[in-house]
């Protein structure tokens, strides 16, 4: 049933904003999309309102239309605004921003031209520029109270959102003043009017539907200087939790975020520092020789590696890029979207923050960066750095752990190579982790961390995501952009060998990071290419449940080939033994690793079933 046609109401002043929300409208009822009721209201009040509209934000002054529809239609209005070659029309705030400088700028000239200048006399010293100042609340206010709760919820809780109630009943314990009742020094004030001060000032973020508060990196910033000085005057804020004062010591001495100009502080540019000296860490230790179960498997099976010790490794001509020939680009995987129907807005915003973007179907990851050529245009010669980015929803998330994706994608991450592995997790439908259950949410993501060696970024919505994102790329351009590149040549790279490569590399090099091209990435990566039997026997044996990564292990170590699975079962006569040949055959010290009665039989089923 075609969608019906909607008719513009004459009274309306804006035409254009109520067209296209009845086209939104219309396009969420043609898929039964609860959301379309939401349109319908925002349609309703925009056909009801006579008075034209200046810019999209002003919208939000009508019944149910807010942030997000308003963020919408300035999207689209300005996708239509370069269609016809028109420009985008200012907000109201920054046209009146923009006025008031015209006019101080018209008043500097004229006292300029009204002063005399006196060329001979002395020279006046150079005033410094005066820094912005830092906002740092008040001891025990309102907004002192609600960025502590915030930080403690996102830091020690590891729950990077609260809703008001929660935040409310969190934050009273670090305020003289009530949030819920005014007292006579405040008139008709609470503790709670201090957050629309924290949201105007950049250091809340505050999301809808529904209504939830968390920090934003710059009010992190805030409140870790906070929690630092009260370190210093020997106060415990959060009874019961050690924090450890080396770990924050460097706060003390850093340039705190300017969120008048967005500049990235001194505290983030310690911490990716940080970040790729760990790199250089991993790519001589433990993480090349993957510190996962699979490193035994690797180990015992090394003697099928045609001679994989006695190759010269460090005999091939490296590829070597000057700085200055070459420019940092964020590579973005095709499937990265924000919602089905809104498939290009991380990319669209990446490009309006000023970050140049290539949209690739990559193999392995979300986000990567590349260092390409100036200039050129073939993809595949392109150099990739050490950083990866696994991109999850919290809802995307509990599907992957339910249909074992989770574990497969770390496994695959181990092997990628890679110094440092980021996953970036999105606070998006908490409901449905409250509903799988948060306990093994949380445990999930401590795996991550403590298992795997990954770091593990959580943010509130896509939009602080895009700001990570965009942080990193400014970060990396300071790190690379003035070092010399080096890359293997893709002749010389195996995939059984590779990460003994890099491992022997560092060692030979250790002031060099030895990089690979973007065509080695995808072939090192695939899923399907040079994919050994031991790596498919793995995977097929880890879709079976209860079958964990340490199990595959075990087994792999007992029977290296599929064929050589089924000829032990072939060899045992009694069904009853057949059942619980897995079982007897992988006993083990360790717990995690043995495999009980129900699951060897499962096995069993599985691999000598006539009938499925």
């Amino acid at each position: 049933m075609p969608p019906k046609k909607i008719k513009e109401t004459a009274t309306c002043g804006n035409p254009l904003f109520l067209k296209w929300l009845g086209e939104w409208m219309e396009s969420e009822r043609a898929t039964n999309n609860k959301i379309y009721y939401t349109y319908k209201k925002a349609y309703e009040s925009m056909s009801k309102y006579p008075l034209p509209f200046s810019h999209p934000s002003e919208a939000a002054i009508l019944n149910g239309i807010g942030p997000g529809i308003c963020q919408k239609l300035e999207i689209r209005l300005q996708k239509h605004c370069e269609e016809i070659g028109q420009p985008m029309p200012q907000r109201l705030d920054e046209s009146i921003k923009s006025e008031r400088n015209e006019r101080k700028r018209n008043q500097q000239e004229s006292n300029d031209y009204n002063k005399e200048i006196i060329l001979n006399g002395p020279k006046r010293k150079n005033q410094k520029t005066p820094t912005p100042k830092i906002y740092i609340p008040k001891f025990r206010s309102g907004a002192y109270a609600i960025l502590l709760a915030l930080y403690k919820s996102s830091e020690i809780d590891s729950i990077s959102s609260m809703i008001k109630t929660d935040l409310i009943k969190e934050a009273q314990q670090y305020c003289d003043s009530s949030f819920d009742m005014p007292n006579g020094k405040q008139h008709f004030y609470t503790a709670w009017n201090s957050m629309k001060t924290l949201l105007e000032k950049d250091l809340v973020y505050k999301s809808s539907s529904p209504i939830r508060f968390s920090l934003t990196e710059a009010g992190l910033t805030v409140a870790r200087q906070m929690v630092l000085t009260a370190n210093v005057q020997g106060r415990n804020l959060f009874a019961g939790v050690h924090l450890n004062q080396s770990s924050m010591q460097n706060i003390i001495n850093e340039k705190i975020i300017n969120t008048e100009n967005s500049e990235i502080s001194n505290l983030e540019n310690n911490s990716i520092n940080s970040i790729e000296k760990q790199t250089k860490i991993n790519n001589s230790s433990s993480f090349l020789e993957c510190s996962s179960p699979f490193k035994d498997i690797n180990d015992r099976n090394e003697h099928i590696i045609v001679s994989a010790s006695n190759i010269q490794m460090s005999t091939f001509d490296p590829i070597i890029w000057a700085p200055g020939i070459f420019e940092i680009i964020l590579v973005l995987d095709t499937r990265e979207v924000k919602l089905k129907k809104d498939r290009d807005y991380i990319q669209e915003t990446l490009q309006q923050r000023g970050v140049k973007i290539s949209v690739r179907n990559l193999e392995l990851g979300d986000v990567i960066w590349v260092a390409r050529k100036n200039g050129s245009l073939i993809h595949l010669e392109d150099i990739v750095l050490d950083y990866i980015v696994e991109r999850k929803r919290m809802d995307d998330l509990i599907g992957s752990i339910k249909d074992g994706r989770f574990r497969e994608q770390r496994f695959r991450l181990s092997k990628s190579g890679a110094g440092q592995i980021i996953y970036l997790i999105e606070d998006y439908n908490l409901e449905k982790a409250v509903e799988f259950g948060m306990d093994a949410v949380k445990t999930a993501m401590s795996s991550i961390q403590m298992l795997n060696g990954y770091f593990l970024k959580r943010t509130a919505n896509i939009d602080q995501s895009i700001d990570y994102l965009v942080r990193m790329t400014k970060m990396l351009k300071n790190i690379y952009e003035n070092k010399t590149l080096y890359a293997i040549p893709d002749n010389a790279i195996y995939r059984n060998t590779f990460l003994k490569m890099k491992q022997n590399l560092t060692l030979l090099h250790p002031d060099r990071n030895h990089h690979v091209t973007y065509s080695s990435y995808c072939d090192l990566n695939s899923k399907s290419r040079n994919l050994t039997l031991k790596d498919t026997f793995i995977k097929m044996i880890m879709t079976i449940k209860g079958i964990s990564a340490d199990k595959a292990a075990e087994i792999i170590k007992k029977y290296p080939t599929p064929l050589k699975l089924v000829q032990e079962f072939n060899s045992i006569s009694n069904e009853d033994d057949k059942k619980k040949m897995i079982m007897a055959a992988c006993e083990s010290t360790i717990r995690r690793k043995r495999i009980g009665p129900t699951l060897s039989e499962k096995i069993y089923q599985i691999w000598c079933a006539d009938n499925y």
